[in-house]
């Protein structure tokens, strides 16, 4: 998933990469609704679907660097593993700890990376080493085990449309520490994924304790 994200955004950019990768949370509801068959309802439908719309008005994802054909694939497998990251930490976070998946998923994909790209030593300084690590930990190792705890609770398509919450809290942060203003466009989606979250937050409140395991949210 990481990987065909960072693809997706070297050839498109930052906004039509990450808008797309957030196309996940719909695809979790296809998967849901017509591979598990559990009920979906619409506002959920809307929720994910203006939820890909405020990340694209965050995001400013029509000013892409060049309509790169291998940059939109990338940027879809990005969303399709998203995906798949969703519904099989459902399935394993009810089912291992949450420090064992994490253990076992990083081993693995470290031993795949170094298979698709021999390990090289960046040629950087101290700040750009705490950068480095700042990443995988504070971007990868703490957001996936937040992640699956989150999935223990709740379902993958919840959790999706949640976290698409991360773009606004990216822009609101570099507004405040490095006064990036933001357009009316960006605000604009700034408050429609907030709504979307609503939305997502109003479904979860109005199921009740006693609701048989096929409801969704």
């Amino acid at each position: 998933m990481t990987l065909t994200f960072y693809w997706a955004i070297e050839r498109l950019g930052v906004g039509p990469g990450v808008t797309i990768q957030f196309l996940g949370p719909s695809l979790v509801l296809f998967w849901m609704r017509f591979v598990q068959h559990r009920a979906v309802p619409r506002l959920a439908w809307v929720a994910a679907g203006s939820a890909v719309a405020g990340t694209a008005l965050i995001t400013r994802a029509w000013e892409f660097q060049a309509l790169d054909p291998l940059g939109v694939l990338a940027g879809l497998g990005a969303a399709i593993t998203f995906a798949g990251y969703l519904v099989s930490g459902e399935y394993l976070g009810r089912r291992l700890p949450g420090l064992t998946i994490g253990a076992y998923g990083f081993a693995i994909s470290a031993v795949l990376l170094l298979v698709a790209a021999p390990l090289e030593l960046p040629s950087a300084d101290a700040v750009g080493w705490t950068q480095l690590i700042w990443i995988a930990i504070g971007g990868t190792v703490i957001p996936f085990m937040m992640s699956l705890t989150a999935l223990r609770s709740s379902d993958p398509g919840r959790v999706g449309v949640l976290q698409t919450l991360e773009p606004a809290v990216a822009v609101g942060s570099a507004w405040i520490v490095l006064g990036q203003v933001l357009g009316g466009g960006q605000v604009m989606g700034v408050l429609v994924v907030i709504a979307s979250i609503a939305a997502i937050q109003y479904l979860t409140s109005n199921v009740t304790p006693d609701a048989p395991s096929s409801q969704p949210i």
